[in-house]
């Protein structure tokens, strides 16, 4: 799908359902005014829902999980795209909303003879991009390896002048050139590079075999997956292209059955020196979370910004955090620290309630450990 149908999408059936009787340029400047009675800010959520909600559902006939599959997965799409624009609902003291004043009012200035129409086009364009960095987090909360991994095959494929990604039917797949002169347009050169379209792609035993093969624990990201795409080249009976998420499962399993080797194998015992270092950093940890309690005191409890019982809680993660980053845990999160202490927490109570405060001290910390830190380098 071009980006001129993308944007398009659905705008028709949205505009039918939901506008069929409201003035929407009004209902913005209202809300972007404060100036909204309850009914206008219902209708203008459940419009940004539906338009989060058909994006997300449009996403997983693409092939992307979003969603589990229970039954109540429609459920879930729904409440997840109720979470994605629930920031851009938050309201000041004049009650009016700044993400979307800030957003609209631009454009506005630069539109001043905007109809409903092309109102309807901003809004669409908005909730999409908020949908989408929302989803970003998310994934990465949930999935932080996962995320890591996808970054470094990324940064990989565009520092490389041999590796190329391409997107088709929503999903992104990585390429490499055989050729010696690079490719300038990827688009337009797809048929001179011969891409095997045609041929079914690599099974996977054969595929994780040549993975296993070419794979050297001391290359680069980007020279791993140029080894790899090298190797398939070769077995002219399949594509000579692989899709970005059978990239990730493949480093996954390299790297599990990596650290199962490690673990069953390795008798190392700690040094005393391993015993002093450890802790002389817990010793550093104990210096910040004295510093932490200061500001926490000064910021928050001075100021009834926060009962006691909470920044209690606060400082008790707020030290797990730090635990973390020594312990070199690529599978933690603000989210998991903060809920160890509050169980019933949910994703979307800690996003609204919890993560500005939060992970601003959980910053301000690392910040601080990390100059301590130095000091033993």
């Amino acid at each position: 799908m071009g980006l001129r149908a993308e944007c398009g999408w659905h705008l028709k059936e949205f505009w039918r359902d939901h506008m069929k009787s409201a003035n929407l340029t009004q209902l913005v400047c209202n809300l972007c005014s404060g100036q909204y009675s309850q009914a206008e800010l219902i209708q203008f959520i459940n419009l940004a829902q539906k338009i989060s909600l058909s994006y997300l559902k449009y996403q997983e006939m693409l092939g992307k999980r979003i969603s589990g599959n229970t039954p109540e997965a429609d459920l879930e799409l729904s409440d997840l795209a109720l979470d994605c624009i629930a920031e851009l609902f938050a309201s000041n003291d004049q009650r009016n909303f700044p993400q979307l004043k800030k957003y609209y009012e631009a454009k506005f200035a630069h539109m001043p003879s905007i109809d409903d129409t092309e109102v309807l086009i901003l809004t669409r364009r908005l909730i999409v991009r908020k949908t989408k960095q929302e989803l970003s987090r998310i994934f990465r909360e949930r999935d932080p390896e996962g995320a890591k991994i996808v970054r470094n095959i990324k940064v990989a494929v565009r520092t490389s002048h041999d590796l190329y990604l391409f997107r088709e039917m929503g999903k992104e797949f990585i390429f490499y050139n055989t050729q010696s002169r690079p490719i300038t347009s990827f688009k337009t050169e797809k048929m001179n590079i011969r891409l095997r379209h045609s041929l079914p792609p690599i099974p996977e035993e054969i595929l994780y075999k040549q993975f296993v093969d070419i794979y050297n624990l001391g290359d680069s990201v980007s020279v791993t997956i140029r080894n790899l795409l090298i190797s398939i080249s070769a077995l002219k009976q399949f594509q000579n292209y692989l899709s970005l998420e059978m990239i990730v499962k493949l480093i996954r399993h390299i790297k599990f059955d990596a650290c199962k080797e490690w673990l069953t194998t390795s008798e190392r015992v700690p040094t005393p020196s391993d015993h002093l270092e450890t802790k002389e950093m817990e010793n550093y940890i104990d210096t910040v979370m004295k510093s932490m309690w200061n500001r926490l005191d000064l910021q928050y409890l001075r100021t009834k910004k926060l009962p006691s019982n909470k920044a209690l809680i606060y400082h008790q993660a707020l030290r797990d955090v730090l635990y973390d980053l020594i312990q070199k845990r690529d599978t933690s999160s603000y989210y998991r620290n903060l809920k160890f202490y509050i169980s019933n927490l949910s994703q979307k109570e800690y996003r609204q309630q919890e993560r500005s405060i939060f992970e601003y001290l959980a910053k301000l910390a690392k910040k601080e450990f990390r100059k301590y830190l130095c000091e033993m380098l």
